[in-house]
C-alpha cells in the first residue's frame, strides 16, 4: 500500500504499482493481463517496472509457469521491465532449448 497500490483495484497503474490478477483461475487466465501490462510498459518508456515473483505466492503458481508468460521482455529487450531471478533463470532454460533445437 506505501507504493500507492488501491484496495480492492486489481488490474492497472495505481501509484507506483501496477496490478495483475493471478488468483482468478489458471496460467491462462492471467496472460491477457500480462499482456497488456507489457503494452503499457511499452508505451511508457519513461517509467520503470520492478516485476515481482507474481502468482508465485498464496495463488500457488511456480516461476516456471508464470515466467514464460513474461518471454517477450527477453525477446523484444523491453529495458524498462526488470523481472525476478527466478523469471529470468526460467527463462535463460527455454531460451537454451530454443538455440539447441535451431541447431539440431
Amino acid at each position: 500500500m506505501k507504493w500507492g497500490a488501491v484496495w480492492g483495484q486489481g488490474v492497472g497503474l495505481q501509484g507506483q504499482t501496477y496490478a495483475i490478477p493471478t488468483m482468478q483461475g489458471g496460467v491462462e487466465t492471467i496472460k491477457p493481463y500480462i499482456d497488456d501490462f507489457l503494452s503499457f510498459t511499452k508505451l511508457h518508456p519513461e517509467l520503470k517496472f520492478l516485476v515481482t515473483e507474481i502468482g508465485c505466492g498464496i495463488a500457488g503458481f511456480t516461476a516456471k509457469e508464470i515466467a514464460p508468460l513474461f518471454k517477450v521482455v527477453i525477446d523484444e529487450e523491453i529495458e524498462n521491465v526488470y523481472l525476478p531471478k527466478s523469471f529470468y533463470e526460467e527463462l535463460s532454460k527455454s531460451i537454451s532449448s530454443d538455440r539447441k533445437k535451431i541447431l539440431s
